[in-house]
């Protein structure tokens, strides 16, 4: 389980920090649905505990994630598609912007 919560730490570290248009969806919903397993198998066999809880709320915030930046990842979308984003998300982005990350997505709360 501190191995597990370790690891994961690790990996969305560098996942938040990369720039968005090279994100690798399909890479972290793996990752996710992996950990995700990993938490499932805990709580069925370790009493309740904060590291566990802890683990479980990470893994679920970046699934929670997922569908919507794999959207956005989305290579057929035409100008007028971002602009109608933008406007239901409520915040002018770009995400070409080098600036522009994975945790900038996850804290305008998109999905």
């Amino acid at each position: 389980m501190w191995r597990s919560l370790r690891e994961w730490e690790e990996r969305t570290e560098g996942w938040i920090k990369e720039k968005f248009a090279n994100i690798n969806a399909k890479e972290i919903q793996g990752k996710a649905d992996q950990f995700s397993k990993i938490c499932n198998r805990v709580e069925k066999n370790l009493p309740p505990n904060p590291i566990a809880q802890k683990l479980k709320q990470m893994v679920d915030t970046f699934k929670a994630a997922m569908p919507v930046v794999t959207s956005l990842r989305n290579e057929n979308l035409k100008l007028e598609h971002w602009k109608e984003i933008k406007e239901l998300i409520g915040y002018d982005f770009d995400i070409e912007d080098e600036n522009f990350t994975l945790e900038s997505l996850i804290k305008l709360n998109a999905q």
